[in-house]
């Protein structure tokens, strides 16, 4: 009687073990394999620049793009953390390293794309070199965006970092010269464009210009784009090897989206990916 009960659960366990690989197995399958790509999508000209000259590509490769908007970076990144999202584009990688560090998270810069580079606003002066010393230069409080502004005045020469910085880590507590003693503060970077008017000069990412409305022509300084600066398509990390992301991958590295790009960008707003 024993043999017989240990034979009959030897060989519900066993049945178990392999229903449970092939569960594991279809999973995987079924995430390298489908066809139906679910977009993070904002206000932001990425997007735009997305749905007019990438969606099309993947739609003749079979896929379908449901897109799902959303108001905040955070929890367009949660999404895409958690699985309810596959991929956003509103970050760079100094930002979502960073995300990745405070939140825990496991975002992947799939692949570098096209980008329009941060500036310093005004609305009062129409050259930097016209600041008043004592001028008030609002710049955003989160880190990866705190040292891009940094690097804009380095750059410029306005203000200067101690030897050794990291340009990418840089914070107001690394300026070791500052002439003309320009007041610099940190705010959301998302404020800051509602109070250019109060202040003498703003920074302000791409997309935020965008989104904010800032007319070009008030940028006094502009920010030369490197590659932790460049925008990238935003994964989860366990993704990277599917099939759709490999696709993904390869419609932003495609000639016919060079093709676009060259039609798109004839006011040459945009800074295209320094490895493309």
């Amino acid at each position: 009687m024993n043999k017989i009960i240990y034979f009959v659960l030897f060989c519900l366990v066993t049945t178990g073990l392999i229903a449970c690989s092939k569960t594991q197995q279809d999973s995987t399958a079924a995430s390298t394999t489908k066809k139906e790509l679910v977009f993070g999508a904002s206000a932001m000209p990425y997007s735009t620049v997305f749905e007019q000259g990438i969606k099309p590509i993947l739609e003749k490769q079979g896929y379908a793009i449901k897109t799902m908007n959303f108001s905040t970076l955070e929890v367009n990144n949660q999404s895409v953390n958690n699985g309810q999202v596959d991929f956003n584009l509103d970050q760079h990688t100094a930002y979502l390293n960073v995300f990745n560090r405070e939140k825990g998270t496991h975002l992947y810069p799939l692949v570098h794309i096209p980008t329009i580079p941060a500036a310093i606003y005004s609305d009062k002066y129409t050259s930097f070199q016209q600041a008043p010393n004592g001028a008030t230069v609002l710049i955003p409080s989160d880190p990866a965006n705190t040292s891009r502004a940094l690097r804009i005045l380095t750059d410029n020469h306005f203000i200067q970092l101690k030897s050794g910085t990291n340009p990418i880590l840089a914070t107001s507590r690394d300026i070791v010269s500052n002439p003309k003693q320009l007041k610099i503060k940190e705010m959301d970077s998302v404020m800051i464009p509602r109070t250019l008017g109060e202040v003498d000069f703003g920074f302000a990412s791409g997309g935020i210009a965008y989104q904010s409305k800032l007319d070009p022509k008030k940028a006094v300084l502009r920010e030369k784009v490197i590659p932790e600066m460049e925008m990238v398509v935003t994964i989860n990390e366990k993704n990277k090897d599917t099939q759709w992301a490999k696709d993904l991958k390869a419609a932003y590295q495609s000639p016919e989206f060079k093709q676009f790009m060259q039609k798109y960008n004839q006011n040459q707003m945009w800074a295209l990916p320094q490895g493309e």
